[in-house]
């Protein structure tokens, strides 16, 4: 008998079919059963261990095999337990090449952290002698400098620091991601890389709005690519689709698809892991006509167009939930006639969850989340990194519809905000406030199935300047869509959007702005 095989038997007669069943009770195995588990015992023993050859063959063959070997019993086959999981903390869907796993389970930090290293390097000798930037000329002089003038809150566009920095954090969480790390210590290392590039890779003082949106930002946009790129992949198809979906994955989320090519990932084949696929997950585009009011009447405001992309990745209202970003929310806008090439953005991530209430067609649910929320447009600024806690609840009809609801208390961490008087506080060259901000929001979708038929948001903030004009600005913004089903995955609808910023400013004239726009699109589920 094998290490870990058990063999029951207990005696009884033999002989014949049942009247009225199926199977075999004679004491001979069908042919094809008895070639089957030769094959599959003789190629496992060559290959392995008597325990690889146990494992190697199916538990109703071996059954088969084992009562063919004791005629006139009838014997039960106990196949070897799994192997027990080594480490149950790792992320499901990281790293994948299994031959490494196998010999060398479990995160690696140190991997991780050169990684991070080398992309600080490899993007600093990118400036420094192809981009030839001035702040990219640096020595131990300039390193000296900055730890004694310390942080500073730097002069850089909106763009740059609201959504390149925590594109660039990205890079970071994904080299510990990618390593095996789980979210709680992939943080410390994205701020790590953070902190290196400011002390060590510019000429110009540390910035501190740069760390806090590097690393916050970073983990949420990290997280999410990190999981994009996993549905795009697939270990199980060949040749061009193969070479295809790695090369989108790589885009998506280049670190990832740069340690895939060095571990050989690439060409490795086998079964795609279960959880690179949510059980829970939607996904569709809207391009449209805007109309944007800059303080003015939508009748004179500008016209535009735009394409934006949404994704829901799992249920952050119901079902399982295991790690942060099990579930999130994101969605990014391009517009024609601006400065940005992104011009909205937000992610909604959900870091944890204590169920209150459930029952058959409702769920109430406790919930932590972490967002990165960003607006750059000709009439408004307004973008940073919260943390927001509150209430999710869903509620299932019997026509296969939901009501979703969200009533979180928000509270950022750093907020940028447009204001009229930040260059005369000497931030030349920036045209917005920062600071930290508490508010609440209100978030309400009527789904049929998975289409989100109508959408209602509403939020408002107060933020404490710290950097810029001086005083505090109060953000209300409110938003209403209908996307109605037209012929099968397409879609048409509107969308009426509101912001009101009213900024108290200590030195200057208090100014309320209103802006509105207006959408008209088509949408493809």
């Amino acid at each position: 008998m094998g290490p870990c095989a058990e063999v029951r038997a207990d005696r009884m007669g033999h002989g014949g079919r049942v009247p009225g069943r199926g199977g075999f009770r004679g004491p001979w195995l069908p042919r094809g059963v008895a070639l089957a588990c030769a094959l599959r015992a003789c190629v496992a023993f060559a290959d392995g261990s008597p325990q690889d050859m146990v494992r190697s063959v199916p538990s109703s063959v071996m059954a088969l095999c084992a009562a063919r070997l004791s005629p006139g019993q009838e014997t039960q086959w106990a196949p070897c337990p799994p192997a027990a999981e080594e480490n149950p903390s790792l992320p499901a869907d990281a790293p994948v090449k299994e031959d490494d796993i196998r010999d060398n389970p479990g995160p690696h930090p140190w991997i991780a952290l050169g990684e991070v290293t080398a992309i600080n390097l490899f993007v600093w000798t990118w400036d420094r002698y192809i981009a030839n930037k001035d702040w990219a000329y640096i020595s131990p002089s300039v390193w000296k400098e900055n730890f004694r003038t310390g942080f500073v809150w730097d002069q850089d566009g909106f763009s740059t620091n609201q959504f390149a920095h925590p594109y660039h954090g990205g890079l970071y969480y994904t080299a510990a991601r990618d390593n095996g790390l789980p979210y709680e210590a992939a943080v410390p290392l994205t701020f790590l890389g953070s902190l290196q590039w400011e002390l060590f890779a510019e000429n110009e003082p540390p910035s501190a709005n740069d760390l806090i949106n590097t690393t916050v930002g970073g983990v949420a946009m990290g997280e999410a690519l990190y999981r994009l790129s996993s549905l795009v992949l697939d270990t199980e198809v060949r040749g061009r689709q193969r070479f295809v979906r790695e090369l989108a994955a790589g885009i998506i989320s280049p670190v990832r698809g740069f340690n895939r090519v060095l571990r050989g990932d690439v060409s490795h084949h086998g079964p795609s892991p279960t959880e690179w696929w949510p059980d829970d997950i939607a996904g569709w585009a809207s391009l449209g006509y805007l109309k944007l009011g800059d303080g003015r009447s939508l009748a004179w405001g500008e016209d535009q167009f735009f394409i934006q992309g949404t994704l829901r990745y799992g249920n952050m209202y119901r079902g399982d939930f295991h790690r942060p970003f099990d579930a999130f929310d994101a969605r990014v806008q391009f517009t024609t006639r601006e400065n940005s090439l992104v011009t909205n953005a937000r992610l909604q991530g959900l870091l944890a969850k204590a169920t209150l209430w459930s029952a058959e067609r409702d769920e109430l649910r406790l919930g932590l989340l972490q967002q990165l929320d960003y607006t750059d447009t000709l009439a408004y600024e307004v973008g940073g990194q919260s943390l927001d806690a509150g209430l999710l609840h869903e509620h299932r009809f019997l026509n296969r519809s939901r009501l979703r609801t969200a009533l979180l208390v928000e509270g950022s961490l750093i907020t940028g905000v447009t204001s009229e008087h930040t260059d005369s506080e000497g931030n030349e060259g920036r045209d917005y406030d920062y600071g930290p901000g508490l508010g609440f929001q209100l978030q309400m979708a009527y789904l049929r199935e998975d289409w989100e038929v109508v959408t209602l948001e509403a939020g408002a903030e107060h933020v404490l300047v710290v950097d810029g004009s001086g005083g505090s600005h109060r953000v209300h913004q409110a938003q209403l869509q209908v996307d109605l089903p037209v012929y099968k995955n397409l879609g048409m609808g509107s969308q009426l959007n509101w912001f009101q910023r009213h900024s108290r400013f200590d030195a200057f004239p208090a100014v309320t702005k209103d802006t509105w726009q207006l959408r008209i699109f088509v949408s493809l589920h």
